[in-house]
């Protein structure tokens, strides 16, 4: 008999016999850690996007101090670095994919620009804003809309690009404190938006950018938020907290705070598997939760700094952005724990 079939057959009884509701056990058991691939040296990377239309992973890389990096093409199965594109106006952090127009946008937090590049011909465009909306952050795309948000940390709002012609739109400003995350609602055009220095959820209306309402995040230092479509809840990374805390995504009422790991920054949502991934920077660890029992099923150590997780929500494989260890400010801070996975992607698949 199959070893490994017989674990997961004991084990789902066993969890069926103490009352444990929700935990698919053979997934769980299943899902592992494949691989950790180094991207390039020193290449400084930030954030990955799954782009389903041509099946590559394209990793943002800010490349050290000042306004130069790269945008690399990964291979989804091998992890292979396929190609990259120069950015020599921006160091790209933030990224995030129009699969309507085949356009990758990237923030430059350093420049204040956001950067966006034709998948097909290469072409690049530098957008601004003016004076508004400095230190763009986060991208998300609604494609029912043709419309790109990029969230400004300095500026407390949103950038809105046209998605078709690649102009600033208009600015969404006072939203609150330090803007960092935001996760689009396309169906009823609402945008949800962490308010990091305010410890607060920002419900925005993306026609008009009226603020509708605000919540508690219910953790200190939220930096992203994540919109659970079918369950009506949000999911927040606190930093400061090291927990996600699930909220009402009507009422902002506190459903649950999970514990985490130190730093819990990247959090996504893969619905049809019932999975919540949180990239925990400091801790160097990535956890997988249930999203009915909200309970933490299992955690994998990276041995680098998660930072950021995306999707292939066709396979359920996951890919994650680990950064290096950097030192901390202050006079008395200690130094740095090398991390040897640094400036790499991890593939976790079921």
């Amino acid at each position: 008999m199959n070893t490994r079939n017989s674990l997961q057959k004991l084990t789902a009884v066993a969890f069926a016999a103490i009352g444990v509701v929700g935990i698919a056990a053979n997934d769980a058991l299943a899902q592992e850690l494949v691989k950790t691939e180094k991207i390039s040296s020193n290449s400084n990377v930030y954030q990955p996007a799954f782009n389903p239309k041509d099946g590559f992973v394209y990793v943002s890389a800010a490349h050290g101090q000042g306004n130069t990096g790269k945008v690399y093409k990964i291979d989804a199965k091998t992890l292979q670095t396929v190609d990259s594109i120069a950015v020599p106006e921006s160091a790209p952090m933030g990224i995030g994919i129009s699969v309507n127009t085949q356009t990758l946008y990237t923030t430059n937090s350093r420049s204040g620009i956001v950067t966006a590049i034709n998948l097909k011909t290469g072409e690049q465009t530098h957008i601004t804003t003016g004076n508004e909306g400095q230190a763009p952050r986060e991208i998300r795309v609604d494609e029912k809309r043709n419309l790109v948000y990029a969230s400004s940390v300095r500026g407390g709002g949103l950038w809105v690009i046209d998605a078709k012609t690649n102009k600033f739109v208009k600015f969404y400003g006072d939203l609150g404190g330090a803007i960092t995350g935001h996760y689009i609602d396309e169906k009823n055009n609402v945008i949800y938006a962490t308010a990091m220095r305010d410890n607060e959820v920002v419900v925005v209306d993306g026609a008009t950018g009226k603020v509708l309402k605000k919540f508690a995040a219910h953790g200190e230092r939220p930096t992203n938020v994540h919109h659970d479509t079918k369950n009506k809840r949000l999911y927040v990374a606190n930093q400061a907290t090291e927990n996600i805390t699930v909220l009402d995504a009507e009422t902002g009422e506190l459903i649950k705070a999970i514990p985490t790991g130190k730093g819990a920054l990247g959090v996504n949502h893969d619905p049809k598997r019932g999975k919540i991934y949180v990239a925990n920077r400091h801790g160097r660890t990535v956890n997988v939760i249930d999203d009915k029992s909200l309970e933490v099923i299992k955690t994998f150590e990276i041995g680098a700094l998660p930072n950021t997780v995306a999707i292939n929500h066709k396979t359920g494989d996951v890919y994650v952005t680990n950064k290096q260890a950097v030192s901390e400010r202050g006079e008395n801070a200690p130094e740095p724990v090398p991390a040897p996975n640094a400036d790499s992607i991890s593939l976790i698949k079921l």
